[in-house]
């Protein structure tokens, strides 16, 4: 497995960033009714936890052709795949079914997802049991759609398509699907565990379909599936190395492969940490080691044995410790005590002043505490390396580390994973942990959807990639794609948020809250040459202005989704598709 690092790209950074200004200039509002109102659907009394709530509010009601980048659906109460798009001529088409959802399958609970794995295919889940392979020819002309395939999961419960790629392998086609469900533990193969506080655990069913390359007949290929005690962030499928990347809390591993064993060795899941079995804290001259031990014990009950590079500690002639020290030791003046519950045994150094990596040689069984008087010690000789003088932030820079607030700091240990999924071993592993999570979004149809972490202030994209094909050493890494200056603070600000997401041209960012207000964030453009624009605190000339918009949805009052195009941002309410022009 390959531990990566997120390496910034210095020269994406804009160290000269002095903030949005706030633009009133106006900004085109399309709107369009809803036909027949969104299918909107709430929590079961019997999805109550906390990993149910968080799959309903990834919901985004709203889809996008990312092939189509102008082109969006809904489903309405009626179960009807509605179609529209911003037409050339800058308007919106007239809204068109291009496809009934079969009704007898769906749950009121439940919420219906749609994904795009290729120009001419889609796959659509009813949020219960059911996937459906579509054929989508003309998908930007809103032509309809014809089910090709229906395959039944077996799942009781809610479900989520997460993301579908489409690949074309010679003599046939296949196309890979993520669904993610909520189940009670009790579902799970016996081997496969998890603690006691853990009462439902998220599963993700990776499953594979294959047709011929000249018919439309599919048929399953392959299911594999995948657990985790939490709710994953992200997941995606790389279709170069078939591979699934997740990004979530906990890690999550593969138990369930139809076309073979799984290694028992990742069988049982998340077991409960052992509490270690000893502690110990060392000075340069000795070593002290701490037992918990049953209470009203006598000294006539343990047996303790030193000798030069070995000890051994029976009570009640079990043995508790025993194997060859790391280092030497004067056996002759080691020592211990017994005080009520608890047994401490003094080992002297033979080499004063030596710090022991460890207790025995290959034990892990126990936990080395560190001594506070020594880290005084180490912190007085380290402090001729400090300066005495506070270092205090340029007067380019807007934001400091002074400045940010308890929003700011990240209490998220995300991880992404990569997990082969014919070996279900990790391949790469990336540790996000101290960069809060922003937002994913698709900006690029054959590759993976990128990943927007804050780094310090700013929101930075990363584009999980597949290089093995230009010839580089490694052949998978995380680039760094784009920068949005300052997003990341903004972002901590906003405690309404709802959806955020960016153009597919990284020309703007948008965020929004849960009502009706959008917030536009765009990339710094040029002055013209003949104006002339001085910041007022230090005088300089200012070449770059970054502005920002808010606009306001009339008679929006709860936003349901949203998504972002070159030239507009696309959002969804209970009764009205609006579409903001952003660039005309």
């Amino acid at each position: 497995m390959a531990v990566m690092d997120l390496k910034v790209n210095r020269n994406m950074l804009d160290i000269e960033f002095e903030g949005y200004k706030l633009s009133l200039d106006p900004i085109p509002v399309l709107k369009q009714p809803v036909v027949d109102g969104v299918k909107c659907c709430e929590l079961s009394s019997e999805d109550y936890s906390y990993l149910h709530t968080r799959m309903a509010l990834l919901h985004n009601y709203l889809f996008q052709d990312i092939w189509s980048q102008n082109s969006v659906f809904y489903i309405n109460e009626r179960l009807r795949v509605m179609w529209t798009s911003l037409g050339e001529d800058g308007r919106l088409n007239t809204p068109r079914c291009i496809w009934n959802v079969p009704i007898h399958a769906t749950s009121s609970h439940s919420n219906i997802t749609i994904s795009f794995p290729g120009a001419e295919w889609a796959v659509l889940c009813n949020g219960k049991k059911n996937l459906h392979i579509l054929y989508t020819p003309s998908r930007s002309a809103g032509e309809p759609w014809m089910c090709c395939h229906t395959y039944d999961m077996e799942i009781s419960t809610s479900s989520y398509l997460l993301h579908s790629v489409h690949r074309t392998i010679p003599g046939s086609q296949q196309i890979d699907c993520i669904v993610a469900t909520v189940e009670h533990k009790s579902k799970l193969p016996k081997d496969v565990s998890f603690p006691d506080c853990y009462t439902f655990v998220s599963v993700l069913e990776w499953i594979s379909f294959t047709c011929g390359q000249n018919n439309q007949i599919w048929t399953t290929k392959r299911t594999r599936k995948l657990v985790s005690s939490t709710f994953p962030e992200y997941a995606a499928i790389d279709s170069i190395g078939d591979a699934i990347c997740i990004v979530s809390q906990n890690n999550f591993r593969c138990y369930f492969d139809s076309e073979g064993m799984i290694n028992s060795n990742i069988d049982i899941i998340e077991k409960e940490p052992k509490p270690p079995k000893y502690t110990y804290i060392q000075t340069p001259e000795d070593i002290t080691v701490y037992f918990r031990v049953p209470e009203n014990l006598k000294k006539s009950d343990f047996q303790i044995t030193f000798h030069a590079q070995y000890m051994e500690v029976l009570v009640q002639g079990k043995c508790v410790l025993s194997g060859d020290l790391a280092n030497y030791i004067d056996h002759g003046a080691c020592t211990w005590i017994l005080d009520g519950n608890k047994l401490e045994v003094i080992l002297y150094k033979a080499e004063i002043g030596l710090m022991w990596q460890e207790l025995l040689k290959g034990n892990k069984e126990g936990e080395e505490l560190m001594d506070p008087t020594f880290i005084a010690e180490v912190h007085a000789r380290l402090a001729h390396l400090t300066s005495e003088t506070e270092v205090t932030p340029s007067n380019r820079v807007p934001f400091n580390l002074e400045q940010l607030e308890e929003c700011d700091s990240s209490v998220e240990q995300l991880t992404f994973q990569r997990i082969d999924g014919n070996e279900h071993s990790e391949t790469h592993k990336v540790n996000m942990g101290g960069h809060q999570w922003l937002f994913t979004d698709q900006i690029c149809p054959e590759s993976l959807p990128a990943i927007c972490l804050r780094h310090d202030v700013d929101g930075i994209l990363w584009q999980p990639k597949n290089i093995f094909s230009e010839g580089e050493m490694e052949h998978f890494k995380m680039e760094h794609v784009a920068t949005f200056s300052a997003l990341g603070y903004v972002l901590a600000s906003k405690q309404d948020k709802k959806f955020t997401s960016c153009s597919p041209d990284f020309q703007f960012s948008v965020v929004s809250d849960c009502a009706r207000h959008l917030y536009l964030y765009c990339q710094p453009e040029s002055i013209n040459s003949a104006l002339e624009l001085r910041n007022r605190k230090t005088g300089q000339s200012v070449a770059h202005i970054a502005k920002q918009y808010v606009v306001s949805l009339e008679l929006c009052d709860r936003i349901l989704g949203l998504r972002a195009s070159p030239q507009c941002v696309f959002v969804l309410s209970k009764d009205t598709l609006y579409a903001v022009k952003v660039k005309s």
